[in-house]
C-alpha cells in the first residue's frame, strides 16, 4: 500500500528533471568547455603538446594546432603549462557529432 500511496503524491509534483535542449543552464564558472585557442600569441614551445596524456594536441608549426575534442578529456594540462596563457576553455559544451572528424578542428 505504501508504493501505490507513493505512486499517488508524486504523479501530482513537479519533475525533478529538467528539460534539457529546450531549458539551458548557464555552467559554472570553473566549467571546462570547448577550447579557445589565441594563435597570435603562441611562441611555438610545444609544451601543450608534449604534456597532453592523451595526445589530443597536434603541433604542426608555430600558429597552428590541430586539437582533437573526441580524445580530449578536459584536464587542463595544456592550459596550465602554457607560458603566455594562450590556450582558454570556454563555456560552450554543445557539439556532439557522430562523425570523428568534425571533432578534429585546427584552431588557428
Amino acid at each position: 500500500m505504501g508504493v501505490l500511496k507513493e505512486i499517488i503524491i508524486n504523479f501530482f509534483k513537479e519533475p525533478f528533471t529538467e528539460l534539457h535542449p529546450f531549458v539551458k543552464k548557464k555552467p559554472k564558472e570553473r566549467f571546462r568547455g570547448r577550447i579557445l585557442y589565441e594563435a597570435d600569441r603562441c611562441i611555438g614551445c610545444r609544451l601543450c603538446e608534449k604534456y597532453c596524456p592523451v595526445k589530443a594536441v597536434d603541433f604542426h608549426e608555430k600558429g597552428r594546432i590541430d586539437f582533437d575534442m573526441g580524445k580530449c578529456i578536459y584536464c587542463g594540462l595544456c592550459r596550465d603549462v602554457c607560458p603566455v596563457k594562450c590556450i582558454h576553455y570556454t563555456h560552450a559544451f554543445e557539439y556532439a557529432s557522430s562523425n570523428k572528424e568534425k571533432l578534429r578542428k585546427n584552431l588557428v
